[in-house]
């Protein structure tokens, strides 16, 4: 049975710091004018297509391999999943790299961490912007999160992810995105050399 919460450790080199519950970090591009009764598990592709792909590292070394990486970041923090409200995206115990960003660059679909009205840090997708601050949902729940995403509550937006192991549903899923993206590509090669040979002709045509 998946729980709807997990625990975030953020760590600064060897000193662990604090913990934050969260919750699963998912969500979909669903835009400004997005109805925020979708849910985020019919936006999987959108979620894998911007959330970063976990880097594999041996189990046990993931928040380590995550603290050492937000070291070189600017304000960057290390935090680390436990339960299993992070899949499909992320399996139980993938560390994240959390780094800040203006609150006025971020988009729909952006993986961010924010605390909560009870102090718990989140970690959700955005998944609309209102008046009074960002929508944000998990994979494993039908509705969107009760607080919304402010400039005051924001801690940052997820860059890096670390794991042991991965999950088959995001691999699958991004195996199709990267093959959907590589025959995208081939077709607009196909189409710049099909516009290449037809200005070739015009020009010894003239």
């Amino acid at each position: 049975m998946k729980s709807p919460r997990s625990h975030f450790a953020a760590r600064a080199g060897s000193a662990l710091i604090r913990v934050l519950p969260a919750l699963a970090l998912v969500g979909g591009a669903l835009g400004f004018s997005g109805c925020s009764t979708l849910t985020a598990s019919r936006n999987l592709d959108a979620v894998v297509a911007l959330a970063p792909a976990p880097v594999l590292v041996k189990q046990g070394q993931e928040l380590r391999a995550a603290a050492a990486a937000a070291s070189h970041l600017a304000g960057a923090q290390a935090f680390i999943g436990a339960g299993e409200s992070m899949e499909p995206i992320y399996a139980s115990g993938t560390a994240i790299v959390v780094t800040p960003c203006d609150f006025a660059q971020l988009r729909p679909g952006m993986s961010v961490v924010y605390v909560n009205a009870e102090g718990r840090g989140v970690a959700h997708a955005l998944v609309q912007a209102t008046r009074s601050g960002w929508v944000a949902q998990g994979a494993n729940n039908p509705a969107p999160d009760a607080d919304l995403v402010t400039a005051r509550n924001f801690v940052g937006v997820i860059t890096q992810a670390f794991a042991s192991t991965d999950t088959p549903q995001r691999r699958e899923i991004a195996d199709r995105l990267m093959l959907k993206g590589a025959n995208a590509l081939r077709g607009q090669v196909a189409l710049n050399l099909s516009r290449a040979s037809t200005g070739s002709i015009m020009l010894a045509s003239q």
